[in-house]
C-alpha cells in the first residue's frame, strides 16, 4: 500500500498536469480555429505587388517585406498569454466593436484599401466558441477557492470513511495552501468565509487534516494584519494550543484495509502528532508577529504552559540506540528535535516585545527547560543526540547527516534563548531572570556544551562555529 504522504504527492502532480494539458488543449483550439477562418495570402490581399506597403488598419501599419518575418498561426502554437488582451481584439473585428474599421464596404466614408476584400465577422457560433476556449485556459481564483472551502466545510471534524478521502482533503488543503500565497487571496480567504471551516479543520480527528489546516492559516496571516485579525476573529488560537500540546491523536478512517501493527501504528501516531505541533508553532509564530493582540491572547489562552510542556515532552522516550533504531523512531526523532526547535525559536521572538512579555516567558520557567533541553542534545550526553564514537566524527565529515543537523539546530535556537533573555530582561522587574540564569541547571548546561566543544578538531570547529559563537557570547555574561 502507498504511503499517504507519497499518494498525495502524485494526486497534486498529476492535477498540475491535467490542468496544464487543459490549457494548451485550449491554445490548440484557437490555433483551430484560426485554421479553418485563415486569411487570403499576402498576394491576393494586396494585389499591387509584393513589393508595396501594406495597411492593415488605422492602428497597426505593417511593412509587406517584414511580414515575411511573421511566423504562421498554423506552425506554432500562439505565445501570448495574455488571454484578456487576445478576446477583446477578437470581439473588436465584430461589427458590435468594430474600433479597427474592417468589414466596412466600398461607400463607407472611410473605406478599406481599394480591391481588399472585408475580413469575415464573427457569428454567434464562432463568438461562443471562443469565449469557452479563453475561459477554459484560465482559473478563477475566488471561484476555486470558494469551492475548496465549501468542500472542507463538510463535517470537518468527523471521522472520514476511508483513506481515499482523507488524501482527496488533504490535497484541496494543500491546494488552498497555494492559492493563499498570493497577500491578495490571503486577505480574501476570510471574505469569502473561508477561514472558519479551516479553523474547525483544526480539529480533526485526523492528523493529517490537522496539521494542512494549520499551515494554512500560517501562510494567511504571515505578514498580513487584516488576516492576522480575521484569524483571531474565529478564535483559532485555541486550537492551534491544543495542536501544540499533542491532543488530537490520529484517528484513523473507518474503513481500514488490513491491520498494522501495534508498534508501527503508534509510533506512526507520535511522528503524526509531532507534525502537528510543528505546523502549529509555524502558525502560531505567524500570527504574533507584529500582532500585540494576538500575543496577549495567547498569553490569556496559557501559550507560555503550551511552549513549556512541547519543550519537555518525552515523545522519544521509548526511541532505542542508533545501531537498532528503526526508520519509524529516526523519524519521530527528527520531528521531535524540529518541535523543540520551533518552540524556542517562537519563545524568543516573544520574549523581547515587551517587558510584560518578557516577564511571563521567566514566569513559565522556560529557561530551566530550554537548558535541560540543550544538554540533551549534546552527543554523548543527552538523548536527543547521538554517540560522539570515532567512527560517529568520521561520518560526519564526510556528509552531515540529517540528525546531527537537527541537534546542532537545537542546541543554537537555545543558546540563542538564553543569551536574548540575559541581553533584553529588566532584572530589576524580573529578578527571576537573575536566578535561573544562575541556577545549577542553566550553568551545568552551558559547561557541558563548552566541554563537548573541546573534543572538537580543526574541522568540526568550522561546522559548529555558529553555535560556538553564541555559547562564547553567553559565557562572556557568565563571566
Amino acid at each position: 500500500r502507498t504511503a499517504p504522504r507519497a499518494r498525495g504527492t502524485r494526486t497534486r502532480v498529476l492535477s498540475r498536469l491535467f490542468r496544464c494539458i487543459i490549457r494548451r488543449l485550449a491554445r490548440r483550439a484557437l490555433v483551430f480555429w484560426h485554421g479553418r477562418h485563415r486569411p487570403q495570402s499576402r498576394d491576393e490581399r494586396n494585389p499591387e505587388g509584393p513589393n508595396s506597403s501594406f495597411r492593415n488598419s488605422s492602428d497597426h501599419c505593417i511593412p509587406s517585406s517584414d511580414r515575411t518575418k511573421q511566423p504562421s498561426l498554423m506552425a506554432s502554437p500562439p505565445k501570448d498569454r495574455n488571454w484578456g488582451s487576445l478576446l477583446k481584439w477578437s470581439l473588436a473585428q465584430s461589427d458590435n466593436g468594430n474600433v479597427a474599421g474592417v468589414g466596412q464596404s466600398e461607400n463607407d466614408p472611410n473605406p478599406n484599401e481599394a480591391g481588399r476584400p472585408p475580413l469575415r465577422q464573427l457569428s454567434d457560433e464562432d463568438r461562443k466558441f471562443l469565449i469557452q476556449a479563453m475561459q477554459n485556459g484560465m482559473v478563477d481564483e475566488i471561484k476555486r477557492m470558494k469551492d475548496i472551502t465549501s468542500a472542507l466545510s463538510v463535517t470537518p471534524d468527523c471521522v472520514l470513511p476511508t483513506q481515499e478521502d482523507i488524501d482527496a482533503r488533504v490535497e484541496l488543503i494543500h491546494e488552498l495552501n497555494d492559492r493563499v500565497c498570493s497577500i491578495d487571496n490571503g486577505g480574501d480567504l476570510h471574505t469569502i468565509g473561508g477561514l472558519v471551516p479551516i479553523v474547525k479543520t483544526l480539529s480533526s480527528p485526523h492528523a493529517q487534516l490537522r496539521a494542512a489546516a494549520a499551515e494554512v492559516i500560517s501562510t494567511t496571516v504571515q505578514n498580513h494584519e487584516k488576516a492576522q485579525l480575521a484569524a483571531l476573529e474565529c478564535a483559532c488560537v485555541a486550537p492551534l494550543l491544543q495542536l501544540v500540546l499533542g491532543v488530537g491523536g490520529n484517528a484513523p478512517p473507518l474503513e481500514r484495509e488490513g491491520k498494522l501493527e501495534e508498534e508501527h501504528e503508534a509510533n506512526d501516531a507520535a511522528v503524526a502528532t509531532e507534525l502537528c505541533r510543528v505546523k502549529a508553532l509555524l502558525a502560531l509564530s505567524s500570527l504574533t508577529r507584529g500582532c500585540p493582540l494576538a500575543v496577549s491572547t495567547f498569553i490569556s489562552e496559557g501559550g507560555m504552559r503550551a511552549l513549556r510542556d512541547a519543550i519537555e515532552n518525552d515523545s522519544v522516550s521509548s526511541v532505542g540506540a542508533d545501531a537498532v533504531r528503526s526508520e519509524s523512531e529516526t523519524a519521530l526523532l527528527q520531528m521531535a528535535k524540529k518541535t523543540k526547535t520551533k518552540t524556542m525559536h517562537l519563545a524568543r521572538h516573544l520574549c523581547v516585545m515587551s517587558d510584560e512579555v518578557m516577564c511571563c516567558v521567566v514566569d513559565a520557567d522556560l529557561l530551566l527547560s530550554v537548558s535541560t533541553c540543550i544538554e540533551q542534545g549534546i552527543p554523548s550526553f543527552g538523548k536527543l543526540a547521538g554517540d560522539w564514537s570515532d567512527a560517529t566524527r568520521v561520518e560526519e565529515k564526510k556528509m552531515m547527516p540529517t540528525g546531527a543537523i537537527l541537534s546542532s539546530q537545537l542546541r543554537e535556537a537555545g543558546v540563542r534563548f538564553l543569551l536574548c533573555v540575559a541581553q533584553c530582561v529588566d532584572f530589576e522587574k524580573t529578578p527571576k531572570a537573575l536566578d535561573d540564569l544562575r541556577s545549577e541547571k542553566c550553568v551545568g548546561a552551558i559547561n557541558t556544551l563548552g566541554r563537548w566543544y573541546l573534543t572538537f578538531d580543526g574541522d568540526e570547529k568550522e561546522t559548529h562555529k555558529d553555535e560556538m559563537t553564541v555559547c562564547a557570547e553567553l559565557g562572556k555574561m557568565f563571566g
